[in-house]
């Protein structure tokens, strides 16, 4: 038979074949990818690995196109509206770019949406529809259990359509600044909204240091088990007393710098969860009950949250 070993390695080969297709079908298929890549629930430890190298493998697309839209957006010449526009931009994901400028003597960043994606998220979606639909039928669960991939199709095709909305990203983002306001650990760029539009989103530049690159952090001489704590403890209020939840939080999207010690950049607030009070409660009821080491009401409560 073949051993454990020789089925990693096949995982592995097609894990890399598969991202690198993913690339070739381009935007709404890398934002699909993305969002499995942290799905060790759904997919073998393999495929996530990969998956995730998606996160930094999205080129750009050319700026003449970037401005064309931003003028088209905003109705005036780039160079009208900023005293400076960095042509390169300084990142790329799969749904737009960001590229550096000047607003009235405040460094922003404008983050451009590539051209089309709304087309292209109706041809792909509906051909991705016939797939989900096919393996819900075929899907050979050996332990019985079926997967819902008509499902899982539906809440990847809400997700894809709200973050191609940056009027819905800037209220988001403010949102969550409120909820946060009291908190100096976090950190939520400011937005520009008389430079925002659906295509078009202009915000205050907080540079930052990847949460992720930890050789970087220790240099800027932040507290670590500090940044850990505080980026628990903002989930914790994020789920737990707000109900509203920052739910792409790769390392691309959440950064650190040293003001106030160090505190929490949070980017990119296209993919929010919200969770109704009934839930919040029954999961503040659960983590009490952890805490308090009462098994009874931990099983009670997470009975109450399944039914």
């Amino acid at each position: 038979g073949i051993t454990e070993e020789k089925k990693k390695e096949r995982r592995k080969t097609l894990a890399k074949w598969l991202k690198e297709s993913i690339l070739r079908l381009g935007p709404t298929f890398i934002k699909i990818g993305q969002q499995f890549s942290t799905r060790v629930d759904i997919l073998a430890q393999e495929y996530v690995d990969q998956l995730a190298e998606l996160q930094d493998q999205v080129p750009p697309f050319d700026s003449e196109t970037a401005v064309a839209i931003i003028e088209k957006e905003l109705g005036r010449p780039v160079d009208e509206v900023f005293e400076r526009f960095d042509r390169d931009p300084i990142a790329a994901a799969s749904l737009g770019q960001v590229h550096r400028a000047k607003l009235r003597g405040q460094e922003v960043v404008v983050k451009v949406q590539r051209p089309g994606l709304k087309e292209l998220f109706d041809i792909d979606l509906k051909n991705l529809r016939v797939i989900a639909e096919y393996l819900q039928k075929i899907d050979p669960k050996s332990d019985g259990a079926k997967r819902d991939w008509v499902a899982i199709y539906d809440e990847c095709a809400y997700v894809l359509y709200q973050e191609i909305d940056y009027i819905k990203e800037a209220a988001n983002a403010e949102l969550f600044a409120k909820n946060f306001r009291s908190m100096d650990y976090v950190k939520v760029p400011k937005i520009y909204w008389k430079y925002t539009t659906p295509q078009v989103l202009t915000m205050e530049y907080v540079p930052g240091i990847k949460i992720n690159r930890i050789s970087a952090l220790d240099q800027l001489g932040v507290d670590r088990q500090k940044l850990a704590r505080y980026a628990v403890e903002s989930y914790l209020e994020q789920i737990l007393r707000h109900g509203f939840f920052h739910a792409d939080p790769h390392p691309g999207n959440i950064a650190v710098d040293d003001a106030n010690g160090g505190r929490l950049i949070f980017y990119d607030f296209g993919m929010m969860g919200s969770i109704n009070p009934n839930i919040r409660e029954g999961l503040l009821e659960v983590f009490y009950g952890v805490y308090e080491k009462d098994p009874n009401k931990v099983v009670f409560n997470l009975n109450i949250l399944e039914g």
